[in-house]
């Protein structure tokens, strides 16, 4: 809760204290106490840089609805833009005035017998859109409510009948209306990768985003029907099913509210998920949000990730021991042991190490692959900068000895990437502190890795799943430079889309 705003008096006599009869106040000074009074009340207003309350509505999905959640809140809380609450059903409260945007990832059913929420929850929400709150719908959220009018009219097209209402397509860049009756029925394709075009390029959620991106493991729709009007379609892609442009992000007015609709963020049980690593995809989803709350936005297209590896050279890394580290072209980086002079232990690590030494909290997206058996990891925190993991004599570099005389994992942290889920710190453990959740790694293929570094918190997630965390170890850094593992020798390891975005000292 914000507090009240503090009193202030100001003197709009000139700073004269008399009252006579007859005294002029001074047109200039009059100005300047109104302009200062107005940078007063604009900074201490309740509504001043406060970050945005979401609420995500989860607990039944034909879609893994966790995993759903997960990525929203994620990508949300991410931004720094938004803080996030997560209420799963029968858990609902008919009081949605504590929250700017509320986000269904909550699907009952397309059918006759589909759950609805409790009435009065129902009626909690139209209140809340009516007097212009924001709502979000995600995925198969708008197969949910057949029988429910007000909802398909806040969604607009939903998983329909086609002789529910008209659909929309994109046919040459233009929204076609088809009517009632005609198209296909609702459906989709297999997962695949598809190509994904902006339509509206100046709407606030798209503005600045690539014209074209291609989109990752996600299954197309087609087939929506239902209202149309107001509808503003925001992006599509070419169905091979339906052989037309189908709507895949759209938004609609409702009452003084915001309506934000993508059909992207598909998430079957048990399957992986990089369609949800998709930065653009993040992007809509995120100023989708915030365009819902609010009606601007403000979050940039990239959401403040940058690259940390160009994919061009290792301008910004140091090589640290023996290992050989290269940009191969195609904006891969290739990592490779080799076997150590004479005199030197053959089990000793190498490393490739940012420049910089200081980064404190952010987030950290790796993509990676490696061969069977292949043994990496990526360190945080690591003030040594691996100097005793390379057997580097303290009289080369002074002053990165400390009493800890051991590897990245007891100075820093080391998170974990093996292609063996029987050690006892399988890939994504915080290695030493909290053994990961199994069954997520791709073998011999291209795998994903998040890591959060809070000052109280390291999560990590493989494949868009949490599978560990730790609160870190008093006396550890809380800064450090991010670096890169070969295990020893016999080591291969690639990585790519290296990118990290900094949250901001203060958080």
């Amino acid at each position: 809760m914000t507090e009240n705003p503090p009193t202030f008096f100001l003197d709009f006599r000139g700073g004269h204290a008399q009252h006579a009869a007859g005294s002029k106040i001074d047109d200039a000074a009059m100005k300047f106490r109104l302009a200062v009074l107005a940078l007063v009340l604009v900074s201490t207003s309740p509504g001043a840089d406060r970050k945005l309350s979401a609420l995500i509505i989860d607990g039944m999905n034909n879609h893994d609805w966790a995993a759903g959640t997960r990525a929203i809140r994620s990508t949300l809380e991410g931004t720094g833009r938004f803080t996030v609450e997560v209420a799963t059903y029968p858990a609902l409260k008919a009081d949605f005035s504590r929250f700017d945007v509320v986000v269904n990832n909550f699907n009952g059913g397309h059918l006759d017998d589909g759950k609805r929420w409790p009435r009065e929850v129902e009626i909690a929400l139209e209140k809340f859109v009516r007097d212009g709150g924001g709502l979000v719908v995600f995925h198969a959220a708008n197969n949910a409510f057949l029988h429910w009018p007000e909802y398909n009219q806040m969604i607009g097209p939903g998983w329909r009948d086609k002789n529910f209402g008209p659909g929309l397509a994109v046919v040459n860049d233009k929204v076609v209306q088809l009517p009632k009756g005609s198209g296909l029925a609702p459906g989709h394709g297999p997962r695949h990768e598809f190509e994904m075009f902006v339509l509206d390029k100046q709407h606030p959620i798209t503005a600045g985003l690539p014209a074209h991106w291609t989109h990752p493991a996600e299954q197309l729709t087609h087939g929506q029907h239902g209202p149309v009007e107001g509808v503003t379609v925001l992006t599509y892609a070419f169905s091979e099913v339906s052989r037309q442009g189908e709507p895949m992000d759209w938004v609609k007015p409702w009452g003084k509210g915001r309506v934000y609709t993508t059909m992207l963020g598909h998430t079957w049980k048990d399957e992986p998920n990089s369609n949800l690593d998709d930065l653009t995809f993040q992007a809509l989803l995120a100023r989708g949000s915030e365009w819902a709350a609010t009606g601007n936005v403000t979050l940039p297209a990239n959401l403040g990730w940058k690259q940390l590896f160009s994919g061009k050279n290792l301008d910004g890394w140091e090589v640290r021991g023996d290992g050989v580290w290269s940009a191969t072209g195609d904006g891969t980086l290739f990592g490779q042991g080799m076997r150590p002079p004479k005199g030197i232990k053959p089990e000793h690590q190498a490393w490739l190490y940012t420049k910089r030494n200081d980064f404190g909290e952010f987030d950290l997206h790796v993509e990676f692959w490696m061969p069977k058996y292949g043994n990496s990891g990526v360190s945080i925190r690591d003030i040594s900068r691996a100097h005793y993991a390379i057997d580097e004599p303290d009289s080369v570099h002074p002053e990165l000895a400390g009493p800890v005389k051991s590897t990245p994992a007891h100075i820093g942290y080391e998170i974990q990437i093996i292609d063996d889920e029987a050690e006892a710190f399988p890939t994504g453990s915080v290695y030493l502190l909290d053994k990961a959740k199994t069954g997520l790694l791709r073998h011999t293929e291209w795998n994903s890795m998040d890591i959060q570094s809070r000052n109280d918190m390291i999560r990590v997630s493989v494949n868009g799943v949490l599978v560990s965390q730790h609160p870190g170890e008093a006396g550890r850094s809380k800064t450090g430079p991010i670096g890169l593992q070969l295990h020893d020798r016999f080591s291969a390891i690639m990585f790519r889309n290296i990118r990290l975005r900094e949250l901001p000292a203060a958080h």
